[in-house]
């Protein structure tokens, strides 16, 4: 398995198949409201007053919430098409799908929010007093946590979420999947990085080009991070879900 290859192969089929401009475009538009809305709430945050129109904030509240659940679901809809790897359209469409797969998926998240807070309540609980050890646990629960993902991969693959809710399950990932996800994690440094520059690029054009005083380098910067952040996002998950098919599911 070539991870450099994974990632192009992913970036490709994203922008490949039916429709694929037009899925591109649904998703800037979302992403874009998403971004509009959070920058919004920055500027409430900064001036610290409550905006004159409550309507608009209560709205901007629902809004984000609803574009939040929706494009949590379409990416797990997008994993479970990223299970055919013979298949270039794997990109879903923009419809009312992803709302259902959020709810199927809702219990499973729900559970595994629960070992999470538990296993941080006792660590927070039980070892203040040892700094040391309470920070190796922390770091050890983080990279834990990477290999969680991979049981939202194995629910994707027929949104079944039998047998998922065992929280032994990432520690059975660990040494199937490691290698391949500590040089993916590496090759994503720049990816991540990458997927910055034209927000940060048009940032500053138009700080330079006279709206530097405004809010607008802002909006355009969170609508085209916003974007490229989602499908670098996707990219990634792409790859985890190849790497489950070929190195923790023949295992399991």
């Amino acid at each position: 398995m070539n991870a450099i290859k994974l990632i192009i192969d992913g970036y490709g089929k994203i922008f490949k198949g039916t429709d694929a401009l037009l899925k591109n475009i649904s998703l800037f538009a979302l992403t874009g409201i998403l971004s509009t809305i959070t920058v919004y709430f920055e500027e409430i945050k900064e001036t610290k007053t409550m905006p004159a129109d409550m309507s608009v904030f209560f709205a901007a509240i629902i809004g984000f919430i609803i574009i939040s659940i929706y494009l949590y679901g379409y990416t797990l809809n997008f994993m479970n098409k990223a299970f055919s790897v013979s298949d270039e359209n794997i990109l879903p469409d923009v419809n009312f799908a992803p709302v259902g797969i959020f709810f199927k998926v809702l219990p499973l998240t729900i559970v595994w929010v629960l070992y999470t807070c538990v296993i941080i309540a006792i660590i927070a609980l039980t070892i203040p007093s040892i700094p040391v050890i309470s920070i190796l646990l922390a770091v050890l629960l983080a990279i834990i946590l990477v290999f969680v993902t991979f049981v939202y991969v194995a629910f994707c693959e027929n949104f079944d979420a039998k047998g998922l809710f065992d929280i032994t399950l990432p520690f059975k990932f660990l040494k199937p999947a490691t290698g391949m996800l500590v040089i993916l994690g590496l090759l994503f440094i720049p990816v991540a990085i990458l997927s910055l520059v034209p927000s940060l690029l048009a940032g500053i054009i138009l700080g330079i080009s006279g709206f530097g005083g405004t809010n607008i380098p802002a909006y355009v910067g969170g609508l085209l991070g916003g974007y490229f952040g989602l499908i670098a996002q996707l990219v990634w998950y792409y790859c985890l879900v190849q790497i489950y098919r070929e190195k923790i599911k023949p295992i399991m």
